[in-house]
């Protein structure tokens, strides 16, 4: 870390920061998993969705605190590494690679679907053509973009993101008339599955909130961290909420009942949802566009360049191979680290299934989210006086409300996911046991790891101020929608 041109270079400011966050998780989650839970809950999914944003706050706060006290690449990593142990954060670091590169891996599948059915409409049939191979392509193409540089990756993520927003607005203004009040009728008691199942729908409506700590593995690349990544967190998970709620609701008020069957099995459930209830054409061809050019290309660029840092710092703390700490001489971008997340991609999209990559990485995030609470318990204990930018209301309580709830969750995760799962747990301790227990355990001073933290000057701090009440009342304003747009069904 001290030689400055192997150094990351701070170039996201607060924009960069939450559209990169709200970039990874609206998409598969939303747009295939989360939304083919409304083939068996039907309306209801609203009270699942916000029961996970309840679930979610605290922990964006949370980690709001360490990542202005610790803004450094690899989040939870280095949170573990100092209030817990290094066996801790290398699960945490190996959790946290798999999950939101599976993540990623499922966005370009779903990206392929979207893609396809765009095409149908227009009379193209690209079913002959594996979805596999426009996923390969896709990853290819984001590496070659992360690979040049953060600053434009993080420009053309808020790019991806605006257009997304763009579309949604437009798809929905136009569909709007279309709204089947009627729909919105609660399913029969006899209907509604089991409680165990209705956990498991739990878990993956609430993966469609996993990744809110994205901005927090750039946190060396953040630009006044002690400012924007503390507004990010805030922000981002009620606006996670909003979209979720939004798209849910015109999910359910375009689809007559009789059609869940085939939307809890699709792998685009919106495309074959509108297609089952007779909107071709427009429709569908506005909510492709969103969707693949808009809401899964925000998820496989951030999704490429999170778990990379996460690579790039276990590197340098000789958790892993050393070369993966190697920094390009001219675009100052971990690009060793960036190729191995491409390699892990193509092989989570050759098993081809959207379930078992979303139950993998679901189960993956709950251990490292609780692995990130506990790592807050314990710099609390072990650094009383470190400087702290941002504290978390009722912080210590949150945490363990927070591994409460993420403990409780995980025995419903798929079978095949949990024992994936818990083979990484099991091979980051291995591999720590063998190859990394005899290294320097030394951990440097925090000055050593982050650097001097500049002060934005008044004229900055001023505009900063401006932008984040922008964002802020903007947020709050989609909050509102998304909650009171369910109470239109109940008072007409």
């Amino acid at each position: 870390m001290n030689n400055e041109n192997n150094r990351l270079v701070r170039a996201l400011g607060l924009k960069e920061a939450i559209s990169m966050t709200v970039g990874t998780v609206v998409g598969v989650g939303l747009f295939t998993c989360g939304s083919a839970q409304i083939g068996l809950v039907g309306p209801y999914i609203i009270l699942f969705t916000f029961v996970s944003l309840l679930i979610s706050i605290w922990p964006c706060l949370l980690y709001g605190e360490m990542s202005a006290a610790l803004p450094c690449a690899g989040g939870t990593y280095n949170y573990a590494k100092r209030g817990l142990n290094r066996v801790w954060a290398n699960i945490a670091g190996w959790s946290y690679i798999i999950s939101v590169v599976a993540i990623g891996a499922g966005e370009t599948l779903a990206f392929s679907n979207y893609f396809k059915t765009l095409f149908e409409q227009f009379g193209i049939n690209l079913g002959g053509v594996d979805s596999r191979i426009i996923a390969v392509i896709l990853v290819t193409i984001f590496l070659i973009l992360n690979l040049r540089g953060i600053e434009l990756s993080g420009k053309a993520q808020t790019a991806f993101i605006f257009f997304f927003w763009g579309c949604s607005i437009v798809w929905f203004l136009y569909m709007i008339p279309k709204i089947q009040l009627s729909y919105f009728q609660p399913l029969a008691r006899n209907e509604l599955p089991s409680f165990a199942r209705c956990m498991t729908i739990f878990g993956l409506v609430w993966w469609c909130y996993t990744g809110f700590e994205t901005c927090v593995s750039m946190g060396g690349e953040t630009k006044y961290p002690q400012y924007n990544l503390p507004r990010a967190l805030k922000l981002s998970v009620f606006l996670v909420f909003a979209v979720n709620a939004l798209f849910q609701w015109f999910l359910v008020g375009l689809v007559p009942k009789e059609f869940y069957g085939l939307i809890a099995s699709a792998d685009a459930p919106y495309a074959e949802g509108l297609k089952a209830a007779g909107y071709l054409g427009l429709p569908i061809i506005i909510l492709c566009i969103g969707v693949a050019f808009g809401g899964d290309l925000s998820t496989i660029n951030p999704g490429i360049a999170a778990p990379a840092r996460y690579i790039f710092t276990m590197a340098e703390d000789k958790t892993l191979p050393s070369v993966f700490a190697k920094v390009h001489s001219k675009y100052k971008t971990p690009y060793i680290s960036i190729i191995a997340v491409g390699i892990i991609n193509y092989l989570l999209i050759a098993t081809g299934s959207i379930n078992y990559i979303a139950s993998v990485s679901l189960f993956s995030l709950a251990v490292c989210y609780i692995i990130g609470c506990l790592a807050y318990l314990g710099l609390k204990k072990n650094y009383p006086d470190m400087k702290r930018p941002y504290k978390a209301p009722m912080g210590n309580f949150g945490a363990w409300f927070t591994i409460a709830a993420y403990l409780f969750m995980l025995p419903f995760v798929e079978k095949s996911a949990l024992i994936t799962g818990t083979l990484v747990c099991i091979a980051a301790v291995v591999y720590w046991y063998i190859f990394t227990r005899k290294n320097e355990n030394r951990i440097p001073t925090i000055e050593e790891e982050i650097g001097v933290i500049e002060e934005p000057t008044a004229e900055e701090k001023k505009k900063m101020d401006k932008e984040y009440s922008i964002w802020k009342y903007a947020t709050m304003t989609a909050t509102a929608v998304g909650l009171l747009i369910y109470l239109i069904p109940a008072v007409l």
